[in-house]
């Protein structure tokens, strides 16, 4: 009976624990990291999972990075359009609702050839969405409409992953 119930708890906590990689495998199945080449521009989203050590979980987090792809620097990215006023230039829309951001902002990360910014959502708002896009009203680099398909099941799947719930 002791080797059972042994057996048994070494099961849950295997099953409860999931590794980095783990979390990262899945993000890449459930196309919350995504990548898409408009007009010799490279544009990477990435869904970022909450962490056991943050408090905020409120809150969903992804980074857009836009490159070029010749990898040469990117001209006139100092001017405050690059940096200021970007909450009017995305929205999480699906069929009835269009969800805009809490907070936009451009994270300082010391390259020259791009530019890369954290987009802040409400999580209870993308949990409920089914079958949504982010989009991205891309007025800075390619004058077009640039849109990354989500899941709300798939977000609520990495954040129980990454938390092991």
């Amino acid at each position: 009976m002791k080797r059972v119930i042994c057996g048994l708890m070494a099961l849950v906590l295997c099953a409860c624990g999931a590794g980095k990689k783990e979390v990262m495998q899945s993000v890449k199945d459930n196309e919350l990291l995504q990548e898409k080449t408009v007009n010799d521009y490279v544009f990477k989203l990435q869904y970022m999972p909450h962490q056991k050590i943050s408090e905020d979980t409120a809150l969903s987090y992804f980074r857009l990075n836009i490159s070029n792809t010749a990898g040469v620097p990117l001209k006139g990215t100092d001017n405050k359009a690059f940096s200021y006023g970007l909450d009017t230039l995305f929205a999480v829309v699906n069929g009835t609702d269009t969800i805009t951001p809490l907070d936009i902002n451009r994270i300082a990360n010391g390259t020259i050839n791009g530019v890369e910014y954290m987009l802040v959502f409400d999580k209870q708002t993308l949990y409920a969405q089914p079958q949504c896009k982010l989009l991205f009203k891309d007025w800075l680099f390619t004058q077009q409409l640039i849109s990354f398909p989500l899941t709300g099941k798939a977000i609520a799947h990495i954040d129980s992953l990454s938390l092991n719930i």
